[in-house]
């Protein structure tokens, strides 16, 4: 089952955190189909003390955080989604995929609030001296998908299971497909780190980070690519996608729907309700009319033809 994102663009899940955010944006029209909520754990999560954002330079170098996945209790989290109310848009709940029973609880819990389910298995983010179940699960096949095979016994929803880009991916994202996974999320964000020279220790307090921006866009790019061309499967695509072209590049790769991000950075209400026009007006301008699914994975083709004429 897949979800009818119209027009083809999320969130990525940890960005425009509030669900309040998600209701005004879709009262003043953002070109945003589909919300994805910050992930919902089994119990409460205070995550990092500050600092847990750096901006390393420019808009064009890379972001890195260190939240560590705060979470209120999913008690709290349903309360919540029982007032949230979206006219135009999807409303995809996160959940923090760290093991099959807590996310076949949460699922549960909130299903009737939610469009379809993500399933953060791959968010490289720790508090200091934490042992990480996530990174435990985001990299073993079959630990993935007892995950997402809890998750689709709770519900008949469109799953997504969003992957990390520096693991064996396309053996994951095949177990997770097996098991029920209707989409997969390529990806999160890669482990980095900033050091400031003058206190002369990590910037973050949570020592590394998460990178993001466009630096994250060739690698996850290939991720999709890589994952397309194995195993022809939905996309939902995450990285770096600053402009419409960035997210032509992850159609073209495979993907169905692209994910924005860091691209929120310093963006006011009003910024965003113009910028994410933009985006999708350029993308239209660029099919020309055609349908969206024309593109999708065209990269493939074309490398197919050519080695054909090679031969």
């Amino acid at each position: 089952m897949l979800l009818d994102i119209d027009p083809p663009i999320v969130n990525a899940s940890g960005i425009l955190s509030f669900l309040d955010i998600f209701q005004l944006l879709d009262r003043k029209g953002a070109t945003i189909g589909g919300y994805v909520t910050k992930s919902i754990s089994p119990g409460e999560r205070l995550g990092n003390e500050n600092p847990v954002v750096v901006e390393c330079g420019a808009e064009e170098y890379p972001t890195l955080n260190s939240l560590a996945l705060p979470s209120q209790t999913p008690e709290e989290w349903l309360e919540e989604l029982k007032q949230t109310h979206l006219k135009r848009s999807k409303l995809i709940v996160s959940v923090n995929g760290v093991s099959p029973d807590g996310v076949s609880r949460i699922i549960k819990m909130v299903e009737p609030y939610a469009d379809g389910f993500e399933l953060n298995m791959s968010c490289p983010n720790l508090v200091p001296g934490e042992e990480s179940v996530m990174a435990i699960v985001g990299r073993h096949p079959e630990a993935a998908s007892r995950v997402v095979r809890s998750a689709r016994r709770a519900t008949g929803k469109p799953v997504i299971a969003k992957l990390s880009p520096d693991t064996r991916y396309v053996e994951i994202g095949q177990a997770c497909l097996a098991a029920g996974a209707d989409y997969l999320g390529c990806g999160n964000t890669m482990p980095g780190m900033f050091i400031d020279i003058h206190s002369r220790g990590p910037v973050l307090a949570g020592q590394s980070g998460g990178v993001s921006g466009p630096a994250l866009k060739p690698v996850n790019l290939k991720m999709v690519y890589d994952i397309y061309a194995e195993l022809r499967c939905p996309i939902v695509a995450y990285g770096g996608i600053m402009t419409w072209e960035d997210a032509v590049e992850y159609f073209l790769a495979g993907a169905r729907v692209v994910g924005l991000g860091t691209f929120f950075a310093h963006r006011s209400t009003s910024d965003i309700v113009r910028d994410t026009a933009a985006i999708w007006k350029g993308i239209q301008d660029y099919l020309n009319g055609e349908p969206l699914e024309s593109v999708v994975g065209a990269a493939h083709r074309k490398s197919s033809m050519e080695m054909t004429r090679s031969h």
